[in-house]
Order: structure tokens, then C-alpha cells, then sequence
């Protein structure tokens, strides 16, 4: 090994703050071959957990990307116009680049991979998915040469916090997990991104490229978030047997891909349900390794600042890193979202009066939706006296489940909106 590569970390937020610590930090096997030189960030006032000489840090990114004496750029700004202006501007000068960052890589990661190629430089990104779990390795890498089948996933681990804490508190709404989320930093002050779900939906167009080698952008990936779950929906999935997680789902369904991201009732006693609070799993299916999973923390300062310093690790050890969104892409069409079948749960918050189930049941029965089982639980009255009416179906495409709530919704018996949760007994 020669001289040290050169390192110019853009980001002196939490993420950052981790990378430092493990950098700097004495007796770590990297810093021989490593050493960061310089550190960018817009605020330089604020208090950090560790402490740099002020001759490394500045304002001013561009002059540390352009900085011909920096071999390696570490990306963890967030956002996307700087930071594609940045990791676009390092790739053109052949720099190597490791970015956190998923937006960027599920939206321009094969425009960036082209720059790579072109250069010389090479892109990684361990960070953008899963945190302390190393799955994109594992796909480049231990995977390389299987055919991938299937992914299952939980990949936000503050939804899988909100998820967790609503089964262990019964009558502890989604809001008022998000609450608790907040006030331990297991969420945003705007959880929006993660509790609509497009979070993981970024994440799993990431992992469909490199796995089905496809291109699937994440607003093509049909999504549902957590935030109409109810208390109700949770613990009637305790009492089935079932698990509520937000699941993200891909596999080839003959020469199409389905692709979603949404809850999901799971079996209670399968390995993907024993992942709790801010743990993410992935579950692969291949036609060699059949199935395995992959369990470790999806966020925060150390799990995410040692994937990034995992790949500064690689960038030293292995010259020819094979290119991961570089490879020819497959045709893999996505399946339309109406021919999908599953088994459903549907919840419904309906008047306790007689004849609702046979109004219910007409419409199911209508589209050939078959009803497994029905739970209709007694509540304290209220001047509306609603109650939850719980349906569990035999297995139906997703369009006609779509078509029969609409008539449903439309009855004068129903007092919200039907909620919908697919169940997956495969897991």
C-alpha cells in the first residue's frame, strides 16, 4: 500500500459526526490507509460530539471536490440539487464518491454510474439502504451469480418503531407512536417521508436494480403508508395470529415484477416478524441460497456511519469494484397492480345494526371475492354506535378488492373508509 487516500467528507450532521468518530478514532485498521483532510458544511458554529482541527473544516464544498489533492469524496449533505451537483462534479474529476444518500441513487444512479464509467471512478453507496445491514455487498458481491426471486423487506425503522410500540400499547394511535418516535430521535420532525412509505419505496427501487437488474423508479413502486392504521388493525392481527409491518416487496411473477411497498399482515411466528422497533430485515430469495435474511439496525449515527466507512474499506482493498448499476438492464415490465393476488384484510367501521354483513358480503361476493372469516368486535356506544367489522378473504386480485370497497364505501352503513392490508402467509 502507498500513500494514504485522500478524504474530503461533505456533511457535518449526525451521519457525519459517526464517520469522524470512526475515522479519528485510535486503533481502527483504516486510518493506515486512510486520512481525512478536509470537512465542508453550511453551519461551522454549531457543537459537535467530536472535535477537529479548524484548519480542516470549511463552507465552502466545491473547493473541497475540486481540492486535486482529495482522492475521496463522502457525501452526507441529504437533499438532491447540492448533492447531485457535487457527486456529479467529483465523478467528472475521477474521484471516488460514497453517498448515504437514496433519493439520489434510486432517482440518478445509472446517469451517475455512466459519469463513473466515463472517468475512471468508482460509486458506492451501502449507506442508502438498510443502514448496518450490507445488503448491496451482498447482492454484488456473495450474490453475483444467482437469480434472485424474491425480496422481502422491512426497511424503515421508524415505522417499524410506530409499528411496534402500537402492539405493545393497545389504544396507542399511529399519531401518538410518531409522537413517541420523535421524542426518542427514532423520527423526523416531518416523518412524512417515512410514514407515507416512499422511504422504503426509494430503498427497494435500489435493491430491484441491482437484484432483477431492472430500473423501477420509486413513484412507479405501488405504495401505502402506515398512517391510516388503526390500534384496532394491530391488535386484531395479534389475535389471527398475524403481525402488522410495512413491508417492501418485489418478485418475478413469470416475466413481469411486482413491486410495492405497504403494511402487511405477516405470520406472528415467521423470522421477519421478530424484527422490532428500529431493526430492518431483508428476506432474499434465490434459486442458489434459497432463502435468507439479514436483520440489523436500518438507522442512525454508527450503524449508517460504518456502512459508509465499510465502503471507504472496500475502495482501499479492491481496485476493480464490479459496477452495480452499470450492467446491461433487463426488460422486467412491471405487473399491473389490479392483477396481483393476495388474501386481504379489510376493516371496516360500520352502524351496528342488522343486515351490514350482508350488504358487505353481497359486494365481495359480486367480484368473486371469496370471505374466510369475519371478527366483529362490541364497543362502548357512541352517539354514531360504530364498530369495527373485520373481513379476512381468500385469496382475490387487488382490482377487485379495489372495485367492491368502492361499493362499499358508497353504503350508508359505513362510516370510513374501508381499510385495506394485504397478508402474506409466505413469510
Amino acid at each position: 500500500m502507498g500513500e494514504k487516500l485522500k478524504v474530503g467528507l461533505l456533511g457535518f450532521g449526525t451521519i457525519g459526526t459517526g464517520v469522524i468518530r470512526l475515522l479519528t478514532r485510535k486503533g481502527i485498521g483504516i486510518s493506515r490507509w486512510v486520512e481525512l483532510v478536509k470537512v465542508a458544511d453550511i453551519d461551522l458554529e454549531r457543537p459537535r460530539e467530536v472535535e477537529l482541527d479548524s484548519s480542516m473544516l470549511t463552507a465552502d464544498a466545491e473547493s473541497v471536490v475540486k481540492d486535486p489533492g482529495i482522492d475521496v469524496i463522502i457525501e452526507l449533505i441529504g437533499g438532491i440539487e447540492a448533492a447531485k451537483k457535487y457527486v456529479e462534479m467529483a465523478l467528472e474529476l475521477g474521484k471516488d464518491v460514497i453517498t448515504a444518500n437514496k433519493y439520489l441513487i434510486s432517482h440518478y444512479g445509472d446517469e451517475l454510474f455512466e459519469r463513473a464509467q466515463k472517468s475512471g471512478a468508482r460509486l458506492l453507496f451501502e449507506a442508502s439502504v438498510a443502514g448496518g445491514v450490507p445488503i448491496i455487498k451482498i447482492l454484488r458481491e456473495e450474490l453475483a451469480c444467482d437469480r434472485i426471486l424474491s425480496i422481502n423487506a422491512v426497511l424503515n425503522g421508524t415505522c417499524n418503531y410506530i409499528l411496534t410500540r402500537m402492539e405493545q400499547c393497545p389504544g396507542m394511535s399511529c399519531q401518538q407512536a410518531v409522537k413517541e418516535a420523535q421524542a426518542k430521535g427514532f423520527a423526523e420532525a416531518d416523518p412524512t417521508l417515512d410514514v407515507s412509505g416512499m422511504d422504503s419505496a426509494q430503498k427497494l427501487s435500489i435493491l430491484i436494480r441491482k437484484a432483477f437488474r431492472t430500473r423501477i423508479l420509486p413513484d412507479k413502486i405501488d405504495l401505502q403508508g402506515i398512517t391510516a392504521l388503526s390500534n384496532v388493525d394491530v391488535q386484531s392481527a395479534l389475535e389471527m395470529g398475524y403481525r402488522i409491518k410495512l413491508l417492501a416487496r418485489a418478485s418475478r411473477e413469470g416475466d413481469k415484477l411486482t413491486a410495492w411497498v405497504g403494511p402487511a399482515l405477516i405470520p406472528a411466528d415467521s423470522i421477519m416478524a421478530q424484527v422490532k422497533n428500529e431493526f430492518n430485515a431483508i428476506m432474499i430469495n434465490s434459486e442458489a441460497h434459497h432463502e435468507h435474511t439479514y436483520i440489523g439496525k436500518g438507522a442512525g449515527m454508527m450503524p449508517t456511519a460504518g456502512a459508509v466507512v465499510g465502503d471507504l474499506y472496500t475502495l482501499v482493498n479492491h481496485r476493480n469494484i464490479p459496477t452495480v448499476f452499470a450492467e446491461e438492464q433487463i426488460d422486467l415490465p412491471l405487473l399491473e397492480r389490479t392483477e396481483v393476488k393476495c388474501r386481504f384484510y379489510l376493516r371496516l367501521m360500520v352502524k351496528d345494526q342488522p343486515g351490514v354483513l350482508a350488504r358487505v358480503s353481497s359486494a365481495l361476493a359480486a367480484r368473486n371475492i371469496s370471505i374466510a372469516s369475519v371478527i366483529q368486535k362490541e364497543t362502548e356506544e357512541d352517539p354514531k354506535k360504530e364498530v369495527p367489522l373485520v373481513i379476512i378473504t381468500h385469496e382475490a386480485a387487488v382490482g377487485a378488492v379495489d372495485e367492491a370497497v368502492r361499493v362499499i364505501n358508497k353504503e350508508p352503513v359505513v362510516m370510513d373508509p374501508t381499510h385495506i392490508i394485504r397478508i402474506m402467509d409466505v413469510l
